[in-house]
């Protein structure tokens, strides 16, 4: 009677879910990786900070946004893409109700990419400092008048208005 119930089990199991959801799951995992380090990112309403790993439902599509200041903002699409394969085991080993369950896990899915590394582009600025003081003195008993700046390989030129 002992094994009469565990075969019983056992088949509810295996016809209660589809190929997919057995063998792999309704979620993948997908390495996110950036240069420069350290950039954050948004996806389905949650924020993340590279490197990581999202886990993530293979029924969805998604659309990643990497952000971080100084650097041009970026956008990646995770698509889903159907796996045949699993669609054919369902019918044959587990008939309609494996079809449905792995249908509605989206288990059957396939998340592409399956890794991502976005590079972000550096805003294009001037080379230099941020911050630069320039300093006009005029000098005793004359009409001449001395710049200078705080920084050495700074050149200011002074053109009279006339």
């Amino acid at each position: 009677m002992r094994s009469f119930s565990t075969i019983c089990l056992c088949m509810v199991l295996v016809l209660g879910t589809g190929c997919a959801t057995i063998i792999r799951g309704s979620t993948q995992n997908i390495p996110v990786q950036t240069a420069p380090g350290a950039v954050s990112f948004d996806v389905g309403g949650f924020t993340y900070t590279t490197p990581t790993t999202l886990e993530l439902e293979r029924k969805n599509e998604y659309v990643l946004e990497f952000s971080k200041d100084g650097y041009e903002s970026s956008q990646i699409r995770i698509s889903k893409h159907i796996s045949g394969g699993y669609i054919i085991m369902d019918a044959l080993l587990t008939g309609l109700l494996g079809v449905v369950v792995d249908a509605v896990t989206g288990a059957w899915y396939n998340l592409k990419p399956e890794s991502i590394t976005v590079s972000l582009s550096k805003i294009s600025s001037v080379p230099g400092p941020d911050d630069i003081e320039i300093s006009i003195n005029r000098g005793e008993g004359s009409d001449e008048l001395e710049v200078t700046s705080s920084v050495p390989e700074v050149y200011v030129r002074v053109i009279p208005v006339q």
